[in-house]
């Protein structure tokens, strides 16, 4: 899929143009979280309904936070007033954990567990251990698959605050890190082969 730039203008793009189009540099950090934001309201493109409204795995592959934003959709229902969550992603892009957690405070408990699902899967993409560590701790939402695979991505020695705010979660409990079979099963491995 591609966006044409030209195109752009004051349209608002749905759930694939705008990972395109923040994928290629053609709106900023501000216009993506404000695109996809935007459907939480209950806004469809009539002309693109089933991307709008319906699963869509490819998206999932592609960018999980905006996957998700299409989930909380689905699962929730359209929300009175997007302001809320626009102040919280504005929080989270200045980078003070305290205010993404004086926003969040602002959710009614049915809302706040939805809320953390978004701030895990965006704070994991962008290996944010604070605002991970705090969705975490507060928990009360399901894991995607995608969080679950990126979850396992995380490199202990890149991203060593990262990796503890997953160690010392609830999560890896429920969902322990296996080594891959090539160190179970290899010569030398946890579980030697004898060839």
């Amino acid at each position: 899929m591609q966006v044409d730039p030209a195109t752009l203008g004051n349209r608002w793009l749905c759930y694939r143009e705008t990972v395109v189009a923040h994928y290629d540099d053609l709106i900023n950090d501000e216009d993506y979280y404000g695109h996809l934001l935007r459907h939480l309201a209950g806004e469809v493109h009539e002309d693109d309904i089933d991307n709008c409204t319906k699963h869509d795995g490819t998206l999932e592959k592609w960018d999980g936070f905006a996957h998700t934003v299409q989930s909380f959709v689905r699962e929730m229902g359209p929300v009175e007033d997007k302001t809320p969550f626009n102040l919280l992603f504005k929080a989270y892009r200045d980078g003070r954990v305290d205010d993404v957690i004086a926003q969040h405070d602002k959710f009614d408990e049915k809302q706040a567990g939805y809320v953390r699902r978004l701030l895990a899967i965006r704070s994991l993409l962008d290996r944010r251990a604070d605002v991970l560590r705090f969705a975490l701790e507060k928990a009360g939402f399901e894991y995607t698959q995608k969080f679950i695979d990126e979850a396992y991505e995380v490199d202990k020695e890149k991203d060593p605050k990262t990796y503890a705010a997953l160690e010392e979660s609830e999560f890896r409990r429920i969902h322990p890190r296996k080594d891959p079979p090539w160190v179970v099963f290899d010569v030398g491995g946890r579980l030697p082969v004898d060839w």
